[in-house]
C-alpha cells in the first residue's frame, strides 16, 4: 500500500503549520469519496491495461489526518490507551442536592426595621461566621424615629416620678405607687439607652454558603424574622428520585456519579467521600418515586438547592471496552472517536455506543483495546479533519 501526503493549511483552528493527509489506496471503495484523476480520454493513457484502469478506479481514497506535535500540545490533545475493564450499569434519574438540616444556620433580624443587605450578598455567596449579612435601621419606619419616642417616654415618666418623690416623703402617696413611678421611668430609660444605637446589624451564625434570602433590601422585618439560610461547608445531601419500576434493583445500588444542571463536570460520589444513607428498605414512594439519599463531601463547587442528573450504580460487567464521554465526536448523525498512530497521526473510527455512566461511554463495535484514543482535544483534530477534505485528497502523474 503507498501513501502519499498532501500538505494544506490548518486555517480553521489557527493553527500556524500545516496537515499532512496520507492517502492510502486499497481494494475497497469510498463511497463518500470522488476520484480526483485528470483523465480526458483512455487515449492519454498509452500504454496502460484497460483491466489495470478498472482496478484503479476502485481504489479507496482515505488516510490518515497528521497534526504536528507542537500543535497539538498547544491545543491541549491529548490521547490514552483503551483497555477492556470493568464497567458499572447505570441508572438515569433525575434528583436534587440538598443541605443538610444538622449543618445549616439562619440568621435573623434583631429589631425590627427597614433591612439594607450588604452590596456583596446574595445566593452562592461564601461568608464566615459573624460576617455582616445587612442592617436593620428604624428611622424610616412609620411612627418616626423610635429615638425620639423613646425620650418623650423618658422625660414623662420622669416627671411623674419628680412629682411623686416629695408626695412619699410625707407620706402623701403609698411606696408601692412610688415604687411603679420609679420603675416605669427605669424602663424608660432602658428603652431609650437601646433606641439610640439607631440601627443593628444581621450577621452569619456560622461559615458556610447563602442558599436562601428571606427577605430583600427596602423590606420592614420583624424582630426574629428569618433574613437568610446558610449551608456549612461540610456535608451535602444528594437525593435521587428513582422510578418504582426499579424498586428490585434499588437493594444493589451503593454509589452514584451525578451532574448539576448548572454543570458541564460530572462527580463520582466516591471520590467524594459519598456513602449511601437510606436505601429501597427505608424509603417511602411518593407519587410513583423512591427517594434515595446520599450523603458527600462538599467540595466548594457544587450548590446546595440546584437540581441534578443522577447515574445510579448498579450492576458491574467484566471486560467492556470503554472511552471518557468527550472523546466522542458526533458526526453526520455517526459517533465517532480518533485513534493515535505514531507521531502526530490520527485517524477517524465510527463506533456503536452502549450505555454511559455519565462519565465513560461503552463501546460496542468499531474500536479495540490497546487503541490510543484521543480524550481531549478531539474537536481539534476534527477540524483538521474538515480542513483536509476540502482538498483533493489524491492526484497521479502518468
Amino acid at each position: 500500500m503507498n501513501r502519499s501526503f498532501v500538505k494544506i493549511p490548518l486555517i480553521a483552528i489557527g493553527l500556524m503549520g500545516w496537515v499532512s493527509i496520507p492517502m492510502a489506496c486499497s481494494g475497497n471503495h469510498a463511497t463518500e469519496q470522488t476520484d480526483s484523476h485528470d483523465h480526458d480520454s483512455h487515449d492519454d493513457h498509452d500504454g496502460v491495461d484497460p483491466h489495470d484502469e478498472k482496478e484503479h478506479a476502485g481504489h479507496d481514497h482515505s488516510g490518515l489526518i497528521s497534526l504536528d506535535r507542537h500543535e497539538a500540545e498547544r491545543f491541549g490533545v491529548r490521547t490514552e490507551k483503551i483497555e477492556a475493564g470493568d464497567f458499572t450499569d447505570v441508572i438515569l434519574v433525575s434528583g436534587r442536592i440538598e443541605s443538610k438540616a444538622s449543618d445549616e444556620g439562619i440568621a435573623t433580624a434583631t429589631r425590627s426595621g427597614i433591612l439594607t443587605l450588604q452590596p456583596d450578598i446574595n445566593t452562592g455567596v461564601k461568608v464566615v461566621t459573624g460576617a455582616v449579612i445587612g442592617n436593620i435601621r428604624s428611622a424610616s419606619v412609620q411612627g418616626g424615629d423610635p429615638s425620639v419616642q423613646a425620650v418623650a417616654a423618658r422625660d414623662a415618666a420622669k416627671r411623674e416620678l419628680d412629682r411623686l418623690a416629695p408626695l412619699h416623703k410625707d407620706g402623701v402617696v403609698s411606696t408601692q405607687k412610688y415604687n411603679e413611678a420609679l420603675a416605669a421611668y427605669e424602663n424608660a430609660e432602658a428603652s431609650l439607652r437601646s433606641s439610640r444605637q439607631g440601627s443593628a446589624s444581621i450577621v452569619a451564625p456560622k461559615a458556610g454558603i447563602i442558599t436562601q434570602l428571606l427577605a430583600k433590601t427596602g423590606e420592614y422585618v420583624e424582630t426574629g424574622q428569618k433574613i437568610a439560610v446558610i449551608s456549612g461547608n461540610t456535608k451535602l445531601t444528594l437525593r435521587a428520585d428513582v422510578p418504582e419500576k426499579y424498586m428490585s434493583v434499588l437493594a444493589g445500588i451503593e454509589s452514584a456519579n451525578f451532574r448539576a444542571a448548572s454543570s458541564e463536570h460530572t462527580y463520582d460520589l466516591e471520590d467524594m467521600g459519598g456513602k449511601l444513607i437510606s436505601n429501597s428498605s427505608v424509603a417511602v414512594a411518593q407519587k410513583g418515586y423512591i427517594p434515595m439519599y446520599f450523603s458527600f463531601d462538599n467540595n466548594g463547587q457544587v450548590t446546595p438547592g440546584t437540581f441534578a442528573e443522577i447515574y445510579l450504580k448498579s450492576a458491574t460487567r467484566h471486560s467492556v471496552v470503554s472511552v471518557p464521554k468527550v472523546s466522542i465526536v458526533e458526526i453526520n448523525g455517526n459517533k465517532c472517536v480518533y485513534t493515535r498512530h505514531g507521531e502526530g497521526h490520527y485517524e477517524k473510527h465510527v463506533v456503536k455506543t452502549g450505555a454511559s455512566d455519565g462519565m465513560r461511554i461503552e463501546i460496542l463495535s468499531g474500536l479495540n483495546p490497546g487503541e490510543e484514543v484521543v480524550v481531549d482535544g478531539a474537536q481539534v483534530i476534527r477540524m483538521a479533519e474538515t480542513s483536509a477534505t476540502a482538498v483533493p485528497g489524491h492526484t497521479h502523474n502518468h
